[in-house]
């Protein structure tokens, strides 16, 4: 038996979680590029850092609730959500943070909106709805909510035509026209068969697998999967990987012009083992905005208790 190691740290879980009952995803074609055997792919060579743009969001929870109404009673919550973006300019800069608040209520029941003093200045927790009763669907509808930000903010990045290349953190859940790819630093389905899986251990810093297809209408996109840094010998086959997607309207030479730039700049920004907890699939520029997102949603804990006093006081119907 060997024993590899996962370089995340413990609390991250793990970079790696597939989940075998998922199957194979819709419209995945896995010959996009390369119908025979797969080799690694080498990017060319960028004789400059391109001007990049990262984009990314963070959430949290502030309190879980239960909302009343009659003989039903759902699940709900009051929750935070950040969105911003992170310039690879010379000095590197964030910038374009946006910060809002939901009240989230499920079965349909329509929450108040909720206004909460915390060091003299409301914070106002939006109204929002979601349709389901389980206790995660409340959840969901704080998770779209800051997706939509961060496609306002892509939208906005893009139009503004100063980025070589537009990053957004995740799977790409929109899909806008220009220079735009999502990241996926945790891996939780298989895309690929045993076979061509093999070319993901032969993958040096800045190679890529061959491109590949998935989705349906207008959900294609084009996806691959890219090294950023050499694992250490006892680390798992995975390290270091990430998986790049972007949307197929821009055709299969589009992609893989985009996954050549990406190829050639993404590297440069890889962390490193015990500068970031996610290390090596995290890129700095997204460790750095998670951090800066995360400090201005707010101390939780003196939120949580003024949200409670708001409760207590009766100022809610």
């Amino acid at each position: 038996m060997r024993l590899r190691v996962d370089p995340w740290e413990p609390d991250y879980g793990a970079s790696a979680e597939i989940d075998a009952d998922l199957g194979p995803p819709v419209g995945l074609e896995l010959d996009a590029e390369e119908s025979g055997e797969w080799n690694p792919v080498a990017p060319s060579v960028a004789p400059e850092l391109p001007c990049c743009a990262f984009i990314d969001g963070v959430r949290r929870i502030e309190a879980r609730l239960f909302a009343e109404e009659g003989d039903v009673i759902a699940p709900g919550l009051a929750g935070s959500w950040a969105v911003g973006c992170a310039w690879s300019t010379r000095p590197p800069k964030i910038a374009s943070i946006t910060v809002g608040r939901e009240l989230v209520t499920g079965a349909g029941l329509i929450p108040p909106t909720l206004e909460v003093m915390v060091g003299g200045k409301p914070l106002v927790f939006w109204p929002q709805s979601v349709a389901g009763s389980a206790p995660l669907d409340p959840l969901r509808g704080l998770q779209n909510a800051m997706r939509q930000g961060e496609a306002d903010l892509a939208r906005s990045t893009l139009e503004d035509d100063r980025a070589d290349l537009v990053v957004s953190d995740g799977p790409l859940n929109y899909f806008l026209p220009g220079p735009a790819i999502g990241i996926v630093k945790r891996q939780a389905r298989a895309y690929l068969d045993a076979s061509r899986a093999q070319v993901l251990a032969r993958l040096e810093p800045g190679e890529r697998s061959p491109i590949f297809k998935l989705g349906e209408q207008r959900l294609e996109r084009y996806s691959w999967y890219l090294r950023l840094a050499r694992p250490r010998r006892i680390d798992g086959t995975m390290a270091g990987i990430v998986r790049l997607e972007v949307a197929a309207a821009g055709g299969l030479d589009g992609a893989k012009a985009l996954a050549d730039l990406a190829g050639a700049v993404l590297p440069r920004f890889a962390s490193q083992l015990g500068r970031d907890p996610r290390a090596p699939q995290n890129v700095y520029p997204i460790g750095a905005l998670e951090a800066a997102l995360r400090a201005r949603l707010g101390d939780g804990a003196l939120i949580r208790r003024n949200f409670e006093a708001t409760l207590l006081t009766g100022t809610t119907p």
